[in-house]
């Protein structure tokens, strides 16, 4: 499944399990998927079809419904690789978590996430997901009205829960996860009483840094994560490291953009009009059920991905961004991970990429959101 390349909707991204709707004119609308805290496959969908929520917003159909979720802590000041805690630690478990992006394969703040994931997702099926984002707060319905304010709500909230799990997770780049869904729900939650379409930018962030979230969590609980991070190296040491802050006061990791902004985006387009075959492909079939065709589509497409994780990293290197570089790197390595275990996929595997695509959408998002 994809989406025409804009103007309209977001192009394709591969979410695996998560997927989303084709959407022409005003994109498809989104909200928080709920989480499956129980080990097993990601859930059967219909394609690989990537949503990068380029043009429009990235889509996250988990389950039936959508995610929400992002904010960030960061900024251009330096702070090396240093092992040793820079000054106040906030109480943070990840404080001394200077060293090179890994696969994640276990993370303690997971399971207390579900509880806030889920609260917020009932809230926004509320009428939240099903929003015009081009419609301004000065022409809502009383249901538009009623249906925001639910939800500007329960994104306060969520992200005040969250900034437990910012400090108790041990994974620098999870924190900034909980830290970017913190402050990107909160910057949405304070624009919806004057909400303008432009505002909807916010919105994506806070849904594809959530999504980043839950994907790795079930990564890690089908077991996926724990089969295929040996098959990845570390990515390149880090040029610098975020300074650390409190947690209950993140900020927004892009405010003007970035220099690999345009880079990153035409990085996603080339991806996603290279990998068409692969994306219409069932993610629900093991690579033991495939056909000789479906094989030779998979071992075509292994090498694109290898180059896209390459290009990732390239990004990385370049931004003077400490969080977005560790987005770009966070998105390589799920992308090599996915690339690693397509010989012998699984549909657990699936998670994979879907934490890949939304990282990846979580940056260019950011992008967008700060104008670029």
């Amino acid at each position: 499944m994809s989406y025409p390349p804009p103007s309209g909707g977001p192009p394709p991204g591969n979410y695996g399990p998560a997927q989303g709707n084709p959407g022409q004119g005003a994109p498809p609308q989104q909200s928080w998927p709920q989480q499956q805290w129980s080990p097993g496959p990601a859930p059967k969908k219909r394609g690989n079809g990537w949503k990068w929520a380029l043009g429009g917003i990235a889509l996250l159909a988990v389950i039936g419904v959508t995610v929400a979720v992002t904010i960030s802590v960061t900024s251009d000041d330096e702070n090396g690789g240093d092992s040793k805690p820079r000054g106040e630690t906030y109480g943070l478990a990840s404080a001394n978590d200077t060293g090179p992006v890994t696969i994640i394969t276990e993370d303690p703040s997971c399971a207390a996430w579900g509880p806030i994931n889920d609260t917020f997702a009932d809230i926004q099926k509320k009428g939240w997901n099903k929003r015009d984002p081009a419609i301004p707060a000065s022409r809502w319905s009383p249901e538009q009205q009623a249906s925001y304010e639910e939800v500007r709500q329960g994104a306060q909230n969520a992200a005040d829960q969250t900034t437990a799990l910012a400090k108790m997770t041990p994974s620098r780049v999870m924190r900034e996860l909980y830290e970017q869904f913190i402050a990107y729900a909160r910057a949405y939650s304070d624009a919806i009483p004057a909400y303008e379409p432009a505002d909807e930018n916010l919105a994506r962030v806070m849904i594809n840094s959530g999504a980043t979230i839950y994907f790795i969590c079930n990564a890690i609980q089908s077991q996926s994560a724990q089969a295929r991070a040996p098959l990845v190296n570390p990515s390149p040491d880090t040029k610098k490291v975020a300074p650390l802050g409190d947690p209950w006061r993140p900020s927004r990791f892009l405010s003007h953009g970035d220099s690999v902004c345009g880079e990153w985006a035409s990085l996603l387009r080339g991806f996603d009009a290279s990998t068409g075959a692969w994306q219409n492909l069932d993610p629900a079939t093991p690579a033991t059920s495939w056909t000789s065709e479906q094989r030779a589509v998979v071992e075509s497409v292994i090498p694109q991905m290898t180059q896209f994780a390459d290009r990732a990293e390239e990004l990385a290197r370049e931004t003077t961004n400490p969080v977005l570089q560790d987005f770009a790197f966070l998105t390589a390595q799920y992308r090599r991970a996915y690339a690693k275990a397509l010989p012998t996929y699984s549909e657990a595997d699936s998670w994979l990429t879907s934490a890949s695509a939304s990282a990846a959408s979580t940056i260019f998002n950011a992008c967008k959101a700060a104008g670029y």
